[in-house]
């Protein structure tokens, strides 16, 4: 994922509320959420990783996204990032355990969300360019940086959230929340200049990258017989839209719009567990 936004512990019923896109190249093949038989679990599937970007178990959800490093070494014996929300789905760890165990050398760099709903400490921050921590009441956000790290995305959509939350009665619907939250989702202003953060890939790069939803179409600048580079060639944006609400019972739901070159591309996917 590249953009995280979450509420947490700010309903009575509801003790997280996950918002999230996950951003991809084009050309990097994707299965939508679905249900992995045999783990009891609701993900949707990176088919060149083999993991997943965000999905949930009953009482527990994981989502990850990458941080943005150009220029920093490839780890030896690299693992997929997108194992380690599989990993915690299908076990039985607490959060804060699991982070512990992440054999974080072995992954660029990550930050990812941990919940059970169970556990001592219920919401843990794992990543390799931090120590695990809980994370406190109130509505959160992480993009391609640190955690709550102030970048105009993360900013707009934490507001945006909060707006939403405010909304919401006893229990959520998809008039106050599924429809709100993916009309958030797919907001594509990019931030004015003085906003953007300096990741070190260059401003243009980085105005790009800088709304919530994601879009860069990179047949439109390619001359006929002209091949971009590796997996740019097709563009680059948010792939899928990923609802999760966990209620106090632990019952869980999951939507997710998968989209395809900006456009949505299937129907709105939902599951429930518990």
């Amino acid at each position: 994922m590249c953009l995280l936004l979450f509420a947490y512990r700010c309903h009575c019923d509801y003790p997280l509320l996950l918002i999230a896109n996950r951003d991809e190249y084009y050309a990097r093949p994707s299965a939508p959420a679905a249900l992995w038989e045999g783990l009891g679990l609701v993900a949707g599937r990176d088919l060149q990783g083999g993991g997943t970007w965000a999905g949930m178990a009953r009482g527990r959800v994981a989502a990850v996204t990458n941080i943005r490093e150009p220029g920093r070494a490839v780890p030896e014996d690299l693992l997929s990032r997108g194992e380690i929300p599989l990993d915690f789905l299908a076990g039985n760890s607490t959060p804060y355990q699991f982070a512990l165990g992440l054999q974080g050398q072995r992954y660029r760099g990550f930050n990812a969300l941990l919940f059970d709903l169970e556990a001592d400490k219920p919401l843990i921050c794992a990543g390799n360019r931090h120590a695990p921590f809980p994370i406190p009441i109130g509505v959160h956000g992480i993009s391609n940086g640190a955690p709550d790290a102030p970048w105009p995305k993360v900013e707009r959509g934490k507001k945006g959230l909060r707006r939403i939350m405010r909304g919401i009665g006893d229990t959520i619907t998809e008039d106050n929340f599924v429809r709100p939250a993916l009309a958030l989702l797919r907001h594509s202003q990019p931030a004015p200049e003085a906003e953007l953060p300096h990741t070190g890939v260059g401003p243009a790069r980085e105005r790009a990258l800088s709304p919530i939803f994601v879009h860069i179409d990179n047949r439109k600048s390619s001359s006929p017989g002209t091949a971009a580079p590796d997996n740019d060639q097709a563009g680059y944006g948010t792939r899928a839209s990923t609802l999760i609400a966990v209620r106090k019972t632990g019952r869980c739901q999951l939507w997710e719009q998968s989209f395809a070159q900006g456009e949505p591309e299937g129907p709105l996917r939902h599951f429930a567990l518990g």
